[in-house]
Protein backbone atom coordinates (compact mmCIF):
# COMPACT_ATOMS: atom_id res chain seq x y z
CA UNK A 1 0.00 0.00 0.00
CA UNK A 2 0.96 3.43 -1.02
CA UNK A 3 1.94 5.69 2.33
CA UNK A 4 0.41 9.41 1.68
CA UNK A 5 2.26 11.31 -0.91
CA UNK A 6 3.43 15.29 -1.02
CA UNK A 7 3.84 16.84 -4.57
CA UNK A 8 7.61 17.51 -5.18
CA UNK A 9 8.81 21.04 -4.41
CA UNK A 10 7.21 23.78 -6.53
CA UNK A 11 11.18 23.86 -7.74
CA UNK A 12 11.22 20.59 -8.89
CA UNK A 13 7.91 21.19 -10.43
CA UNK A 14 8.88 24.49 -12.53
CA UNK A 15 12.12 22.61 -13.57
CA UNK A 16 10.44 19.24 -15.15
CA UNK A 17 7.99 21.95 -17.21
CA UNK A 18 11.45 23.92 -18.65
CA UNK A 19 12.68 20.51 -19.49
CA UNK A 20 10.25 19.65 -21.48
CA UNK A 21 9.64 23.38 -23.29
CA UNK A 22 13.18 22.46 -24.48
CA UNK A 23 14.35 19.85 -27.21
CA UNK A 24 16.40 17.16 -25.98
CA UNK A 25 16.87 17.60 -22.39
CA UNK A 26 18.27 14.91 -20.11
CA UNK A 27 15.15 13.94 -17.50
CA UNK A 28 16.70 10.61 -16.66
CA UNK A 29 17.77 12.06 -13.14
CA UNK A 30 14.41 11.21 -11.89
CA UNK A 31 12.38 9.44 -14.77
CA UNK A 32 12.98 5.76 -16.25
CA UNK A 33 14.04 6.01 -19.99
CA UNK A 34 10.19 4.88 -20.97
CA UNK A 35 8.50 8.11 -18.89
CA UNK A 36 11.50 10.40 -20.28
CA UNK A 37 10.50 9.71 -24.05
CA UNK A 38 6.77 9.84 -23.18
CA UNK A 39 7.87 13.15 -21.73
CA UNK A 40 9.85 13.98 -24.74
CA UNK A 41 7.18 12.83 -26.98
CA UNK A 42 4.52 14.72 -24.71
CA UNK A 43 6.91 18.03 -24.96
CA UNK A 44 7.46 17.72 -28.85
CA UNK A 45 3.66 18.00 -29.88
CA UNK A 46 3.25 20.86 -27.18
CA UNK A 47 6.35 23.13 -29.06
CA UNK A 48 4.78 22.10 -32.47
CA UNK A 49 1.34 23.52 -31.61
CA UNK A 50 3.08 26.16 -29.73
CA UNK A 51 1.35 25.66 -26.67
CA UNK A 52 2.64 25.31 -23.14
CA UNK A 53 2.95 21.70 -21.74
CA UNK A 54 -0.44 20.22 -20.25
CA UNK A 55 -1.67 16.46 -19.28
CA UNK A 56 -3.42 16.20 -22.78
CA UNK A 57 0.16 16.43 -24.31
CA UNK A 58 1.64 13.57 -21.39
CA UNK A 59 -1.41 11.72 -22.41
CA UNK A 60 -0.54 11.94 -25.77
CA UNK A 61 3.08 10.77 -25.27
CA UNK A 62 1.76 7.76 -22.82
CA UNK A 63 -0.18 6.68 -25.76
CA UNK A 64 2.45 5.99 -28.03
CA UNK A 65 4.39 4.00 -25.06
CA UNK A 66 4.22 0.06 -25.71
CA UNK A 67 2.78 -1.28 -22.31
CA UNK A 68 0.21 1.46 -21.88
CA UNK A 69 -1.14 0.61 -24.71
CA UNK A 70 -1.45 -3.18 -24.50
CA UNK A 71 -3.53 -2.20 -20.94
CA UNK A 72 -5.89 0.05 -22.85
CA UNK A 73 -6.32 -3.00 -25.14
CA UNK A 74 -6.16 -5.37 -22.58
CA UNK A 75 -8.66 -3.57 -20.47
CA UNK A 76 -11.32 -3.62 -23.25
CA UNK A 77 -10.27 0.07 -24.43
CA UNK A 78 -9.20 1.56 -28.39
CA UNK A 79 -6.09 3.10 -27.76
CA UNK A 80 -6.70 4.80 -31.42
CA UNK A 81 -9.65 5.96 -30.44
CA UNK A 82 -8.32 8.01 -27.41
CA UNK A 83 -5.67 9.25 -29.19
CA UNK A 84 -8.05 10.86 -31.58
CA UNK A 85 -9.76 12.12 -28.84
CA UNK A 86 -6.62 13.69 -27.10
CA UNK A 87 -5.88 15.26 -30.61
CA UNK A 88 -9.51 16.55 -30.87
CA UNK A 89 -9.29 18.29 -27.16
CA UNK A 90 -5.89 19.83 -28.07
CA UNK A 91 -6.88 21.24 -30.86
CA UNK A 92 -10.61 22.53 -29.34
CA UNK A 93 -8.24 24.17 -26.89
CA UNK A 94 -6.01 26.18 -29.09
CA UNK A 95 -9.47 27.12 -31.31
CA UNK A 96 -10.87 28.66 -28.48
CA UNK A 97 -7.89 29.99 -26.99
CA UNK A 98 -8.00 28.49 -23.67
CA UNK A 99 -5.57 29.38 -20.81
CA UNK A 100 -3.50 26.64 -19.64
CA UNK A 101 -2.09 26.47 -16.44
CA UNK A 102 1.58 25.09 -16.07
CA UNK A 103 0.00 22.99 -12.90
CA UNK A 104 -2.17 20.81 -14.50
CA UNK A 105 1.14 19.49 -15.46
CA UNK A 106 3.04 20.23 -12.66
CA UNK A 107 0.44 17.85 -9.93
CA UNK A 108 1.20 15.05 -12.64
CA UNK A 109 5.04 15.03 -13.01
CA UNK A 110 5.24 16.18 -9.35
CA UNK A 111 3.14 13.53 -8.00
CA UNK A 112 4.74 11.14 -10.47
CA UNK A 113 8.16 11.70 -9.30
CA UNK A 114 7.14 12.03 -5.37
CA UNK A 115 5.65 8.35 -5.13
CA UNK A 116 8.43 6.83 -7.35
CA UNK A 117 11.38 8.68 -4.36
CA UNK A 118 8.61 7.54 -1.74
CA UNK A 119 9.47 3.60 -3.32
CA UNK A 120 13.10 4.11 -4.28
CA UNK A 121 12.98 4.83 -7.78
CA UNK A 122 13.03 6.58 -11.00
CA UNK A 123 9.47 7.72 -12.05
CA UNK A 124 7.70 5.44 -14.62
CA UNK A 125 5.14 5.70 -17.33
CA UNK A 126 3.25 4.14 -15.06
CA UNK A 127 3.18 6.76 -12.50
CA UNK A 128 2.59 9.04 -15.07
CA UNK A 129 -0.54 7.49 -16.15
CA UNK A 130 -1.42 6.53 -12.19
CA UNK A 131 -1.50 10.52 -11.58
CA UNK A 132 -3.34 12.16 -14.32
CA UNK A 133 -6.45 11.44 -12.33
CA UNK A 134 -5.79 14.30 -10.73
CA UNK A 135 -5.16 16.57 -14.00
CA UNK A 136 -7.46 18.45 -16.90
CA UNK A 137 -6.94 14.73 -18.83
CA UNK A 138 -8.36 12.27 -16.47
CA UNK A 139 -11.86 13.31 -18.19
CA UNK A 140 -10.95 11.11 -21.31
CA UNK A 141 -10.08 8.14 -18.91
CA UNK A 142 -13.22 7.98 -17.52
CA UNK A 143 -14.92 5.49 -20.05
CA UNK A 144 -15.55 2.16 -19.05
CA UNK A 145 -14.33 -0.81 -19.54
CA UNK A 146 -10.84 0.95 -20.21
CA UNK A 147 -10.59 3.42 -17.63
CA UNK A 148 -7.80 5.27 -15.88
CA UNK A 149 -7.92 2.45 -12.85
CA UNK A 150 -8.63 -0.22 -15.36
CA UNK A 151 -5.59 0.51 -16.97
CA UNK A 152 -3.93 0.80 -13.86
CA UNK A 153 -5.24 -2.47 -12.39
CA UNK A 154 -3.30 -4.26 -15.98
CA UNK A 155 -0.03 -2.25 -15.27
CA UNK A 156 0.39 -3.15 -11.84
CA UNK A 157 -1.38 -6.96 -11.13
CA UNK A 158 -0.85 -7.67 -15.35
CA UNK A 159 -4.25 -9.44 -15.39
CA UNK A 160 -7.66 -8.47 -15.42
CA UNK A 161 -9.81 -8.05 -11.71
CA UNK A 162 -10.48 -12.05 -10.59
CA UNK A 163 -14.03 -13.46 -11.45
CA UNK A 164 -15.96 -13.34 -8.49
CA UNK A 165 -17.44 -16.51 -9.24
CA UNK A 166 -18.59 -18.46 -6.17
CA UNK A 167 -17.25 -21.33 -4.16
CA UNK A 168 -20.15 -23.63 -3.85
CA UNK A 169 -21.67 -22.83 -0.32
CA UNK A 170 -19.01 -23.25 1.66
CA UNK A 171 -17.11 -19.54 3.41
CA UNK A 172 -14.29 -18.10 1.76
CA UNK A 173 -12.02 -15.67 2.40
CA UNK A 174 -12.03 -12.03 1.14
CA UNK A 175 -8.31 -11.13 -0.02
CA UNK A 176 -6.22 -8.08 -0.57
CA UNK A 177 -3.28 -7.96 -2.56
CA UNK A 178 -0.54 -4.85 -2.69
CA UNK A 179 0.44 -2.43 -4.98
CA UNK A 180 2.20 0.55 -5.10
CA UNK A 181 -0.44 3.47 -5.34
CA UNK A 182 -4.06 2.40 -3.44
CA UNK A 183 -3.38 4.39 -0.10
CA UNK A 184 -2.94 3.11 3.27
CA UNK A 185 -5.70 5.26 4.30
CA UNK A 186 -7.83 4.18 1.81
CA UNK A 187 -7.43 0.36 2.69
CA UNK A 188 -7.81 1.05 6.77
CA UNK A 189 -11.16 2.72 5.44
CA UNK A 190 -12.79 -0.20 3.58
CA UNK A 191 -11.43 -2.39 6.19
CA UNK A 192 -13.71 -0.45 8.78
CA UNK A 193 -16.38 0.86 6.98
CA UNK A 194 -17.14 -2.17 4.53
CA UNK A 195 -15.77 -5.41 6.61
CA UNK A 196 -16.60 -3.75 9.67
CA UNK A 197 -13.08 -4.18 11.30
CA UNK A 198 -12.08 -1.62 14.65
CA UNK A 199 -9.65 0.94 13.75
CA UNK A 200 -7.20 -0.95 15.49
CA UNK A 201 -8.18 -4.37 13.52
CA UNK A 202 -7.57 -2.96 10.18
CA UNK A 203 -4.26 -0.87 10.33
CA UNK A 204 -2.96 -4.69 11.45
CA UNK A 205 -4.51 -5.96 8.38
CA UNK A 206 -3.45 -3.06 6.20
CA UNK A 207 0.11 -3.54 7.37
CA UNK A 208 -0.12 -6.84 6.27
CA UNK A 209 -1.14 -6.60 2.89
CA UNK A 210 1.57 -4.03 2.52
CA UNK A 211 4.78 -5.99 4.13
CA UNK A 212 3.65 -9.38 3.43
CA UNK A 213 2.08 -8.35 0.16
CA UNK A 214 -1.58 -9.91 0.74
CA UNK A 215 -4.18 -10.34 3.75
CA UNK A 216 -7.17 -11.85 4.55
CA UNK A 217 -10.00 -8.93 5.19
CA UNK A 218 -12.61 -11.03 6.07
CA UNK A 219 -14.01 -14.88 6.09
CA UNK A 220 -17.76 -14.61 4.91
CA UNK A 221 -20.44 -16.62 2.83
CA UNK A 222 -19.88 -16.22 -1.24
CA UNK A 223 -22.61 -13.73 -1.63
CA UNK A 224 -21.80 -11.57 1.10
CA UNK A 225 -18.22 -11.97 -0.13
CA UNK A 226 -19.24 -10.81 -3.59
CA UNK A 227 -21.75 -7.69 -2.16
CA UNK A 228 -18.60 -6.29 -0.53
CA UNK A 229 -16.31 -6.84 -3.00
CA UNK A 230 -18.08 -5.18 -5.58
CA UNK A 231 -18.47 -2.32 -2.90
CA UNK A 232 -14.99 -2.02 -2.51
CA UNK A 233 -14.20 -1.83 -6.11
CA UNK A 234 -16.57 0.81 -6.75
CA UNK A 235 -14.93 2.79 -4.15
CA UNK A 236 -11.52 1.92 -5.88
CA UNK A 237 -12.57 2.80 -9.44
CA UNK A 238 -14.04 6.28 -8.24
CA UNK A 239 -10.69 6.96 -6.63
CA UNK A 240 -8.32 5.47 -9.32
CA UNK A 241 -6.79 2.84 -7.24
CA UNK A 242 -5.82 -0.62 -8.28
CA UNK A 243 -6.88 -2.41 -5.44
CA UNK A 244 -6.77 -6.08 -6.04
CA UNK A 245 -9.45 -7.94 -3.96
CA UNK A 246 -10.52 -11.51 -4.72
CA UNK A 247 -12.24 -13.91 -3.32
CA UNK A 248 -9.92 -17.38 -2.02
CA UNK A 249 -11.32 -21.02 -0.90
CA UNK A 250 -10.90 -21.22 3.06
Amino acid sequence: MDVVIALVTAGMGALLLHRMRQPARALDTVFDSDAEVVLHVAGHEARTRGEIPSSLHVLYGLLQDEAIVTAIRDAGGDPDTLEDQVLAALDARLRNDEVRDDDDIQRVTGYAVGHAQNVGRRASSRDLWAYLRFSDAAALLETKPASLAAVLFRLCHESAEPELTAIGTADVHVVLRNDDYTTQEFVCEILREVFGLSAEQASVRMLETHTQGRSVAGRLRPEDARTRIEEVRSRAHAAGFPLWIGIEPT
